[in-house]
């Protein structure tokens, strides 16, 4: 019998496949949906409405203080990664030129679990000497899942209904704010990059770690788990697929939308290697994870320092990722 399944996930070039029929899971009749991030973690949190979801990894970590009311595990499928040092936003003029500048200065967030601020501020503390405890946060959304932010942070919760982007970029050109840590470019021209040359700064930082971070990842209901438990395996496979397929573009760089497609392709691969989208227990995944969960669990937002393997449906799992 086929499993009827609903997978909520971004429509990402490596994962269409799994939305126009190119992939199908083996022994499942996957039914493919999409709303965005906020949308869709929130759906998955407070109503277990998809069988499978792409997920933060803020949230998702934040959930496993309580399992039971939050039962859903991950399966080792990172849909998506960013590095996040080009999302780091000051006000123009603001005198802010290096990271430690931001001290005594408020910066906008998204809400304190999202993962590109775990993530943001993670690495300026431990890279570029930056006390985020000195830094005034202002939240402009609420959180997903009630975090214990430790009282050695100072963040501000603004009250707020709609664009939490929107209202952090007027807060930055009005002069309320200093900075934003944001998830998304932003063009307004009272911003400007806290790193001007982003690029340099991320290759540097992935040469130096082995680190692309990782921003969600696919979890399943546990019911379904407990159903299931083959589907761990035939999900994992079908996303594999699905993320070959998608890779395969670069072979074919005439196709993609670049003017010098050969040469991003070329860099990438120079500093990346041939895919650093891999799914799966990589040694750089582990270490990757490892990292997020000590930023997360220093700034409150995981209860504890969960080891790796705790954190993912690994028992019918067999891959040759898995270390």
């Amino acid at each position: 019998m086929t499993l009827q399944l609903t997978l909520a996930c971004h429509d990402y070039e490596w994962t269409r496949p799994l939305w126009d029929g190119r992939v199908e899971p083996e022994g499942v009749d996957l039914t493919t949906v999409n709303y965005p991030n906020p949308v869709r973690f929130s759906r998955m949190v407070r109503n277990r409405e998809f069988d499978a979801c792409e997920l933060s990894m803020g949230t998702y970590l934040a959930s496993r203080a309580d399992p039971d009311r939050f039962p859903f595990t991950a399966i080792p499928v990172f849909p998506f990664r960013k590095f996040r040092h080009a999302y780091i936003y000051t006000r123009r003029g603001a005198g802010i030129d290096t990271p430690t500048d931001l001290e005594g200065r408020r910066a906008g967030i998204v809400n304190w679990q999202t993962t590109t601020g775990i993530w943001q501020r993670g690495i300026l503390a431990e890279h570029h000497g930056l006390d985020t405890t000195a830094v005034e946060w202002v939240s402009a959304g609420q959180e997903i899942i009630d975090v214990d932010v430790p009282p050695v942070y100072d963040v501000a919760y603004l009250d707020h209904q709609g664009s939490t982007i929107g209202l952090l970029e007027d807060r930055l050109e009005r002069g309320d704010i200093d900075a934003i840590f944001h998830p998304v470019d932003s063009d307004i021209d009272a911003a400007e990059r806290l790193f001007a040359d982003a690029k340099t700064v991320e290759q540097d930082y992935y040469r130096t770690t082995g680190i692309v971070p990782i921003m969600h990842a696919i979890v399943l209901d546990d019911d379904l788990l407990d159903d299931h438990p083959w589907v761990v395996q035939k999900l994992y496979d079908a996303f594999e697929r699905a993320k070959e397929i998608g890779l395969s573009a670069l072979e074919r760089p005439r196709e993609l939308p670049l003017i010098w497609a050969d040469v991003h392709v070329d860099e990438q691969r120079a500093v990346l290697g041939d895919d650093p989208w891999e799914y799966g227990l990589t040694d750089d995944n582990v270490t990757t994870v490892e990292t997020l969960v000590d930023y997360a669990h220093e700034q409150g937002v995981a209860s504890e320092r969960y080891d790796v393997e705790e954190l993912f449906a690994l028992e019918t799992l067999d891959t040759p990722y898995y270390a």
